[in-house]
């Protein structure tokens, strides 16, 4: 009897090692995000084209109309909103979660978006990330938006 215990145990005990040896550096892929939101709060155009590939997607689920919609914009439909807004824009995340596998990344942020020092609208964004040689790039952001109920992590300022 004492052996299959010493043997669960040992099992066990293996179990968990492999799964931290799994674990992933998940600071390249926080790093990206936060880069993202600093280049929009500063209106920087070169700080958003380091972060995105090429091909990066844009993705919401617009409700304006009464029945949702996809709604999907361009990197240069992007760009070009966050320097028409003059660091008018401040997109906070919080409670921000990162997984890593390899060189798949996807970063789940909740925000509150500002505009001008105000709420203007809040919801969840949806990061997902590739590495490749010059490290982790941006290929798609899908988010939800919301008016209403909207946590204010800058606590009025």
């Amino acid at each position: 009897m004492r052996e299959r215990v010493v043997l669960a145990m040992t099992i066990v005990l293996l179990a968990a090692h492999q799964g931290d040896a799994r674990a992933q550096d998940v600071s390249g892929p926080r790093a990206a995000a936060d880069q993202l939101f600093l280049g929009i709060r500063m209106g920087n155009a070169t700080l958003l084209h380091q972060v995105f590939a090429p091909d990066v997607r844009f993705a919401v689920l617009d409700a304006s109309g009464g029945s949702a919609q996809i709604a999907a914009q361009s990197l240069d439909g992007f760009i070009r909103a966050v320097g028409v807004s003059q660091g008018a824009w401040n997109e906070q995340i919080y409670e921000v979660e990162v997984r890593v596998d390899d060189t798949v990344a996807s970063v789940w942020a909740p925000y509150t978006f500002y505009v001008d020092g105000r709420i203007s609208h809040c919801g969840v964004n949806s990061i997902e990330l590739l590495k490749d040689a010059d490290g982790w790039k941006i290929t798609q952001i899908s988010d939800t938006r919301r008016t209403a109920g909207c946590p204010d992590p800058l606590g009025g300022r």
